[in-house]
């Protein structure tokens, strides 16, 4: 039986207060990550901007042209798709950004949302929170091309994941295509979480597909701090139709208050780098190299489905790494079918340690 976002959101809240304790460091499904690329990304030896003119002021992300150019140049580059100002929304980081979506969808004449799972848990927390009924569009995961997905004949909205972030799985061209052809078809809007984009594995390619869905009823978030792994700035965007940024405006404006000067300034570097030549090549590659010394060490004893994009990958650890751990199993996703397979950070600190405990 699919767990209950109910449940879905109790353990998370215990997950929440546990993590947080002295047992961190054995929380192998999480978020804290280490690689060697941070400075060389972030720009360690570049001060942040001190004058007291750039600090005494609140300073909004949003309200960054330097900022939107970087990313508008970025996603004519990598994508092919060319953005207005005004259908790029910065925020620091991407909770902001579903907050104000769910907050915009009555702007939107939006009275119930569908969802293809897995979601990120606070989509259920938001949903109960404002009263808007959210119904599950299928079982089966998207990266499979033959996964049925039931969606309304009648203006709606879907949220998906592309990635799919605990498998690190990407959803399926085909499935795309039968979206974008349901939005044609009922004018119906689409929320792509796409926290984890823009580090896929195969590099022959920096577009996401994702890009192809109608651009007039889409919204994607794009957090490029996961893109590049540095976590200690907080930075994302919502590529959306420009005529529903002021109701995602408002709303997010609401929830953060100003971003600071220093997110942007942060925010600027690593734009630089993801619209580079060499981009995040190293960092993928050190993920990649991460999951077979992991496999090669027995560490991975089998995977749900192989990983093709961002750092975690949905599988079966051996003993001794399980003993005393943290863990995300199906339950934290609302799934079924995959007993005794966990959230596995490849990124966790932990494994280095634990490399040279062996050694």
């Amino acid at each position: 039986m699919d767990t209950s976002p109910a449940e879905i959101l109790r353990l998370h809240r215990w997950l929440d207060g546990t993590s947080r304790t002295g047992a961190a460091d054995r929380f192998l499904s999480g978020w804290q990550t280490t690689h060697p690329y941070v400075g060389r990304y972030l720009g360690a030896d570049r001060e942040v901007p001190r004058s007291p003119r750039a600090l005494e002021s609140y300073s909004f992300l949003s309200d960054s042209g330097a900022l939107t150019d970087a990313i508008t140049r970025f996603h004519a580059k990598a994508d092919g798709v060319v953005y207005e100002p005004n259908g790029v929304y910065v925020s620091c980081g991407s909770s902001p950004l579903l907050l104000g979506f769910f907050l915009a969808l009555r702007e939107l004449e939006v009275e119930e949302i569908c969802y293809a799972p897995p979601v990120y848990y606070s989509c259920y927390y938001f949903a109960r929170s404002l009263g808007i009924p959210m119904h599950r569009a299928g079982t089966d995961l998207l990266h499979d091309e033959t996964a049925e997905l039931h969606l309304p004949e009648a203006k709606s909205a879907l949220i998906l994941c592309d990635p799919i972030w605990v498998f690190g799985t990407t959803v399926h061209e085909r499935q795309l295509e039968r979206i974008a052809r349901w939005q044609r078809r009922t004018g119906s809007f689409v929320l792509v979480d796409g926290t984890f984009q823009y580090a896929r594995w195969d590099r022959s390619s920096r577009e996401e597909p994702t890009s192809r869905l109608e651009q007039d009823l889409t919204f994607r978030i794009v957090c490029p701090t996961k893109s590049l792994a540095v976590h200690g700035t907080r930075f994302a965007y919502l590529l959306l139709p420009p005529a529903f940024r002021e109701p995602v405006r408002y709303a997010c404006a609401n929830i953060t208050g100003a971003t600071g000067t220093a997110n942007e300034h942060f925010a600027l570097r690593i734009m630089d780098v993801l619209d580079s030549d060499e981009s995040n090549d190293l960092l993928v590659r050190h993920i990649r190299t991460q999951r077979t010394e992991l496999i090669s060490r027995g560490i991975i004893r089998s995977e749900a489905a192989p990983p093709e994009a961002g750092y975690y990958t949905f599988a079966r650890l051996d003993e001794a790494s399980m003993r005393d751990a943290i863990v995300m199993d199906q339950r934290f996703f609302g799934l079924q079918g995959f007993q005794d397979h966990v959230r596995v950070n490849l990124l966790h600190p932990g494994w280095s340690q634990g490399a040279d405990a062996r050694a």
